[in-house]
């Protein structure tokens, strides 16, 4: 790819992607459940890490805007549009992925979250299996002792794009729904397999609240 056909991109896409999550969350006829309690902990500086389902991002990255929460963006060139989009919508963006940078970038997480900060992960990211924790999001979690928040979304009106994550795109005007779990931490002793079953259990159950609130 040539430098100006680069250059074209990085002025067009990053604008466009931002446009287009502001246009169609804005037309969401939205229903939030859980999010007084996240909010609450949010405003004393508890640090909270948020558990969101890699293909189910549309709407929780608009929701959480302006809100200085700090997300896991990858070195690609599609990670740096990316950066671009969440910086415009007010989120703070550590750079690094699972293969590339991903120890600095940890550790990056980790002081923010000790100094009260908060952040998104997908446990199923960035490359799947889909709906499959992966470790990460816990270890980050328990060393920075931060609470846990399990998001759920569904729609009404949507796409799935064939893609490994089956990404939903609620369509314009459609009812979504946003569900938050209770803050939570694990109980001492438990092994990290048990810890991975108990968030995907929690992943699943605030999914499928969503999908109930929008059959209403």
């Amino acid at each position: 790819m040539s430098d100006q056909k680069r250059k074209l991109e990085k002025a067009i896409i990053p604008p466009l992607a931002y446009y287009l999550i502001r246009a169609t969350n804005f037309s969401y006829r939205l229903e939030v459940e859980g999010w007084q309690q996240a909010k609450e902990k949010l405003d004393k500086q508890e640090s909270l890490v948020f558990s969101c389902w890699h293909g189910k991002l549309w709407v929780p990255s608009y929701f959480l805007k302006d809100l200085g929460i700090y997300a896991l963006s990858s070195l690609s060139r599609d990670g740096s549009y990316m950066a671009q989009v969440l910086k415009k919508m007010g989120w703070r963006t550590v750079r690094g992925s699972s293969s590339r940078g991903a120890s600095r970038s940890l550790l990056e997480l980790y002081r923010k979250l000790k100094k009260g900060e908060s952040t998104a992960i997908t446990p199923d990211g960035p490359t799947g299996p889909p709906h499959q924790v992966k470790p990460g999001i816990i270890f980050l979690q328990e060393k920075a002792g931060s609470y846990l928040v399990p998001i759920g979304v569904e729609a009404r009106w949507k796409k799935n794009f064939n893609s490994w994550d089956s990404f939903l795109l609620p369509l314009p005007f459609s009812k979504t729904a946003l569900v938050f779990a209770e803050p939570f931490k694990f109980k001492a002793g438990l092994e990290m397999e048990e810890k991975e079953k108990i968030l995907k259990e929690k992943m699943t159950e605030v999914n499928k609240r969503a999908a109930e609130l929008v059959k209403k």
